[in-house]
């Protein structure tokens, strides 16, 4: 029997260790929570995962409660269910403050059989204030665990309850976000309000209930502006905007800036209706600024009146205007800047008459004006210039700004009529035009017998007509004269060119058989024919008397001029060419220079004479010997003057006051001026004869 017991005591010491072992499994893990919900009592639900338990040791779950996290911490529950993986904890009052909670494993063997306590966890307290100016709820919460847990969802969700009944999420947050604040859009009303934060468990972390009467005095967010361009067709401005974001936004108002100030010139309605036509706009007359507010559905303010947002800078609109410059051919065409956001570029597109539009030119953001170089007249040219932003879609159109092209009307014709000598070295040019058009100017030009042509004179367009012009800067006995008239448009360029005029210049030389030979230009470019020339002389300074009719093309005369022995010699000439069919009914003649011949004079002197006889006087013959100035002196032999007389008509007949003179040779003198005016003196001696009675 003492043998027995000893091999017992000795068989429970042997065992004694492994009986220690046993007792060191019964402390079983915690379970491992996950959720702490909070009820909308007040109430906390809390779910946890359950520990391995292999060997069927479980006693209960025990759960422990704190008001703080740092405690004291007092047991308010247990569960003796070891698959039961959630409690809730009455009267927790997490609707008033967080708590704070962990959970340990009891198992069946003596103490100590209770296991560490698990992860501690808060459940989620929810704040919910009026933000500060009113327009927001301002919600603010405390986290289920600091850090997150591994196993919570990566985003905690923002939930309201309106209407009453019907939760939505109104917005997804990182889970380790304590506060948000949500932007009141419900008008009037009470708004409940809680945080979601799943697990992977599949439970959920709900935080208490909160809210308060909330109203919505926040306008919407003022619309941008995306794009003010123009309709090239109607030259109205179109508004494009983008929409306000807030879901109860209404409408928008439509605000034309001014110098005056603000006009508000339409209200539209729809948060997406974003494209307005101003029927009033007349963006061809000059640039127009626009900006938009928006309002929403609700009301507040006294009185009430809706939301209504700021406005954004205003946009203006691109205003294209025209110039033209007919003299050198352009066009310049000048814009303003468009208004509302950075160019990048400007495009200036052209339509020339009804044809298709082109781009002529890219101009820089900082260009405002473009030459069109080489228009023709009488086109129709439109333009419009095109804005483009740095941004996608930012793309404006002006006005369309247009110009027809003219060219000032011109005389239709020109016509010199007549260059004739009016006076020596001078010559009178008579112009005639159609004068219902404008010319800029007439200019006269001269050539000297087909020199260059240089112009002599000037005549505004507006001159009456016909011109008479009369040239003393010639020399009309030298050389012929060709004139012409250049007409001018109002810039300046020459349009039109005259007929030629050519002054007659005639020629007439003496020949020593007493014929003076005449030759003569004819006129060109009469809008008639000619008649012919009528030749005209003057003896001796006598007047001009018409000598001969010369057919067009018959240019010289011989005029005998024997028959006039007695005159000073000098004949002058001048002929006239007489037009013929003129179209407009009005002949001209063109008269040329007096031309003057003067004949060799001739002194015929007889060396005797007597007293009686046939041959009883002494005179010398004169031919074409200026009677004025002559001058007869007779001298004895002693250089005494006897007798004198100035009238060529009047001989010396050997006498001295009726008495005659002794006979013998006596000296002469004889004086005279020829036709030229030059003086010739002739001296010599005569034989007198004398009373053969004696």
């Amino acid at each position: 029997m003492d043998r027995m017991r000893r091999i017992c005591t000795r068989c429970v010491l042997a065992m004694l260790p492994f009986l220690v072992a046993q007792r060191a499994l019964a402390q079983l893990d915690p379970p491992e929570l996950r959720c702490a919900s909070v009820q909308p009592n007040g109430d906390v639900q809390l779910t946890w995962v359950v520990p391995a338990d292999p060997n069927n040791l479980f006693l209960e779950y025990r759960i422990f409660h704190s008001v703080n996290a740092g405690g004291p911490y007092a047991q308010v529950g247990s569960v003796p269910v070891y698959g039961l993986g959630s409690w809730t904890h009455a009267g927790a009052g997490a609707n008033l403050g967080q708590r704070f909670y962990y959970v340990t494993t009891v198992s069946v063997d003596p103490p100590p059989n209770e296991s560490a306590p698990s992860d501690t966890l808060a459940s989620i307290f929810l704040d919910v204030g009026q933000s500060n100016p009113l327009g927001s709820a301002t919600l603010d919460w405390t986290l289920l665990h600091q850090p997150p847990l591994a196993t919570s969802a990566p985003d905690v969700q923002v939930q309201m309850e309106h209407p009453i009944g019907t939760w939505t999420t109104i917005q997804t947050l990182p889970n380790d976000t304590d506060a948000y604040d949500h932007l009141i859009d419900i008008c009037d009303d009470s708004l409940t309000f809680r945080i979601r934060l799943q697990d992977q468990l599949g439970c959920v972390s709900f935080s208490n209930l909160d809210g308060d009467q909330f109203e919505d005095v926040t306008a919407p967010t003022p619309p941008t502006m995306v794009n003010l361009s123009v309709d090239t067709a109607t030259n109205q401005t179109v508004l494009d905007w983008d929409p306000s974001p807030e879901d109860d936004t209404q409408g928008y108002i439509i605000v034309l800036v001014t110098n005056g100030g603000a006009v508000i010139v339409d209200t539209i309605y729809g948060q997406n209706n974003t494209s307005y036509v101003w029927a009033g706009s007349d963006a061809g007359a000059g640039p127009e600024s626009y900006t938009i507010a928006a309002f929403d559905t609700c009301y507040s303010g006294d009185p009430a009146a809706p939301n209504t947002s700021a406005t954004r800078p205003a946009h203006r609109t691109i205003h294209v205007s025209t110039t033209y410059d007919k003299c050198t051919a352009r066009i310049r065409v000048d814009w303003t800047p468009y208004v509302g956001w950075p160019v990048d570029q400007y495009q200036v597109l052209c339509r020339i008459d009804n044809g298709p539009s082109f781009q002529l030119a890219t101009a820089g953001a900082d260009d405002t004006f473009f030459w069109h170089e080489g228009v023709d007249p009488f086109r129709s040219y439109c333009y419009v210039v095109k804005a483009l932003g740095a941004q996608p879609g930012q793309e404006v159109l002006s006005n369309v700004g247009c110009r027809t092209t003219s060219y000032p009307p011109v005389p239709q014709w020109v016509y010199l009529s007549n260059t004739t000598v009016t006076a020596p070295d001078e010559v009178t040019v008579t112009v005639n035009a159609d004068a219902t058009a404008q010319a800029g100017d007439y200019r006269i030009e001269r050539s000297n017998n087909g020199e260059p042509w240089v112009e002599v004179a000037q005549y505004p367009g507006g001159a009456p007509l016909p011109i008479t012009y009369v040239d003393t800067d010639v020399l009309t006995a030298e050389r012929s004269y060709q004139y012409q008239v250049v007409v001018t448009d109002s810039c300046g360029a020459p349009a039109l060119v005259s007929n030629k005029g050519t002054s007659i210049l005639l020629v007439a030389e003496p020949g020593l058989d007493g014929v003076n030979r005449l030759r003569w230009n004819g006129y060109q470019q009469w809008a008639g024919g000619s008649a012919g020339f009528n030749v005209y002389r003057s003896v001796a300074g006598g007047p001009f008397e018409l000598i001969a009719t010369k057919a067009p093309a018959v240019w010289e005369h011989a005029d005998n001029v024997n028959g006039f022995i007695s005159s000073n010699g000098r004949f002058c000439y001048y002929v006239e060419e007489m037009e013929t069919g003129n179209p407009n009914g009005a002949d001209a003649v063109s008269v040329s220079n007096a031309a003057c011949a003067v004949q060799q004079e001739a002194v015929w002197v007889p060396n005797a004479f007597i007293a009686g006889g046939v041959n009883d006087r002494f005179s010398p013959v004169l031919a074409f010997v200026d009677v004025e100035g002559y001058e007869l002196i007779i001298y004895n032999r002693w250089g005494q003057q006897i007798w004198s007389t100035n009238d060529p008509g009047e001989a010396w007949k050997g006498t001295i006051n009726g008495t005659y003179v002794p006979q013998g040779v006596y000296a002469y003198y004889c004086g005279f001026y020829n036709g030229a005016g030059q003086k010739f003196e002739e001296r010599g001696t005569v034989t007198f004869l004398c009373c053969p009675d004696q």
